[in-house]
């Protein structure tokens, strides 16, 4: 009985769509071609319930009127599906990251080539949320064509933690502004 409702139901929604769409054509040319797609929607329509009935898979089954349940969905490896995906993702979003990171660095004056390093905390992160960044580590090239000033030289001092330059200086605060990140994260160093 169910049958009988769906299958009425959906040939009285295929007509008035047939019907509407006849009113809408700005000419009568582009009647016939109407005519004959909302056939095929008939006959399939009739189809659909009579290959249910003799238990025949419709081979070209029409998406909107066959009914897909989750497990009939092939899956990755069982119990790995969201790892494989996860990592998938997290993969795609570290790329993407990386490439956004070395076009700011690329942006600074006399930076010739950049290398971006970016490591996640661990455990963070799903299919839908961003992981957590735990590490920026940026390497500069530098384009040594241009005439290099002379650096200060300090007599008799011990050799402090090394400074950054004011380039190095630059690139991380360009990171740490467009990418909303704290200062502590980016280590950007010159080779």
């Amino acid at each position: 009985m169910q049958t009988l409702q769906n299958l009425v139901r959906n040939l009285a929604l295929i007509l008035l769509m047939a019907t509407f769409l006849e009113m809408l054509l700005p000419n009568k040319s582009m009647r016939g071609f109407v005519q004959m797609v909302m056939g095929l929607f008939v006959i399939s329509a009739v189809l659909s319930p009579i290959t249910t009935f003799l238990h025949t898979p419709l081979a070209m089954g029409v998406p909107a009127w066959s009914a897909s349940v989750p497990q009939d969905l092939p899956t990755i490896a069982e119990g790995q599906e969201m790892n494989v995906g996860r990592d998938a993702v997290q993969g795609q979003y570290q790329q993407i990251l990386e490439n956004q990171i070395k076009a700011l660095a690329l942006g600074t004056k006399d930076v010739k080539s950049a290398v971006v390093v970016i490591k996640f905390a661990e455990g963070g992160g799903g299919m839908t949320d961003q992981p957590k960044i735990s590490n920026i580590n940026v390497t500069l090239s530098l384009d040594k064509a241009g005439i290099q000033p002379v650096q200060p030289i300090e007599i008799g001092s011990q050799p402090d933690v090394k400074s950054q330059s004011s380039r190095c200086e630059e690139v991380r605060d360009k990171i740490s502004a467009l990418m909303s990140l704290p200062k502590d994260l980016i280590h950007v160093r010159e080779t």
